[in-house]
């Protein structure tokens, strides 16, 4: 007999409205299914909270001191990403995207970043688009807006955290960033740490087109870690100095990378732009879902992982569940 968990006093986070409804839980499969599926046999009372999708991270490079180019065997690696997925629990992280620099052609991807200025870059978009199913985003460039279109008619989908490593944004020549405004606007991430966009252009960029705006972290291996310096690696081959969200190279001013959370990125985007909670839920969960055509998880209906973030009225992780069992309580 299916056991269902019901999750009660709930308003869920939905296509970026607030919904007042229950939800129901297959504890045996935990996945969400319709209330007439079995008898309850557990109901967990949220008196009020926002009931969300546990949060996606679409671009994180490490945390906690590992950086995900530093492979020296399989069970270490293992080990690392395992210590980093319980880490993300506390900000309400259910799934990440593990990144990595450029790698060898033999590695499995799902989505890239390019120039699209460079060379042969347009008949690379889409033959990873139309070849092998790969997400292409634009990013890392000093690209213009017409060379972007071009892109994006290839197959190209997104911009990576727009405004960022790419030519600023200009009245007459709007660059990469100003496709975040054309009749089919791509998906573009945003940093929303306060440091590598100011709160004024994420609210603006969020405005532009909410179902687009995708919210990422982009956090270096010194997330979750005391300020102050740590060794380079691979990608960057210089000491690193973590101040606060910030880290630079040390005794510089050249920003290498944030350490801010999902979490902080949802809240920041809820107080910055005055949206809802719903709405900057949206951003870290439903619009990745719908980029990277995600059919088991990140919008909570029938069929789908029971993943959740519990959070209060300022968007403050309060619990994660992940496939209907708790995993964390704050």
């Amino acid at each position: 007999m299916t056991r269902v968990r019901a999750f009660v006093q709930a308003r869920v986070c939905l296509r970026g409205k607030q919904v007042e409804q229950s939800l129901y839980v297959d504890t045996d499969t935990g996945l969400l299914v319709e209330e007439s599926k079995g008898p309850v046999s557990e109901r967990v009372d949220l008196k009020g909270c926002f009931l969300a999708p546990a949060l996606l991270e679409l671009q994180i490079n490490g945390a906690i001191g590992f950086h995900f180019t530093k492979f020296v065997d399989v069970r270490s690696y293992q080990e690392n990403l395992y210590r980093i997925s319980k880490h993300l629990l506390k900000s309400g992280v259910g799934a990440f995207y593990v990144t990595l620099p450029t790698v060898s052609s033999h590695v499995l991807e799902k989505l890239v970043t390019l120039a699209p200025e460079l060379e042969g870059s347009v008949e690379l978009i889409s033959t990873l688009t139309n070849d092998h199913d790969i997400q292409v985003s634009l990013g890392h460039s000093a690209a213009d807006f017409d060379t972007g279109i071009a892109a994006m008619r290839a197959g190209a989908r997104s911009l990576t955290h727009v405004f960022n490593a790419m030519s600023p944004l200009h009245h007459r020549n709007p660059g990469l960033g100003g496709l975040i405004a054309s009749p089919d606007a791509p998906y573009f991430s945003l940093i929303a740490d306060g440091v590598h966009l100011h709160p004024t252009i994420v609210t603006m960029a969020f405005r532009s087109n909410p179902t687009r705006c995708i919210l990422i972290t982009d956090a270096l291996e010194m997330a979750g870690m005391p300020d102050g310096v740590y060794p380079g690696h691979a990608q960057i081959p210089h000491p690193q100095r973590k101040q606060g969200n910030k880290v630079v190279i040390d005794n510089t001013d050249t920003l290498v990378g944030s350490c801010v959370s999902m979490e902080d990125c949802v809240r920041n985007l809820k107080q910055w732009a005055g949206c809802s909670v719903p709405e900057a839920v949206r951003c870290a969960t439903e619009n990745i879902v719908n980029l990277m055509n995600l059919k088991d998880r990140g919008i909570l209906e029938i069929g789908r992982r029971a993943d959740f973030a519990v959070l209060d009225e300022t968007g403050k992780v309060m619990q994660t569940w992940i496939k209907g069992e708790k995993v964390y309580e704050r």
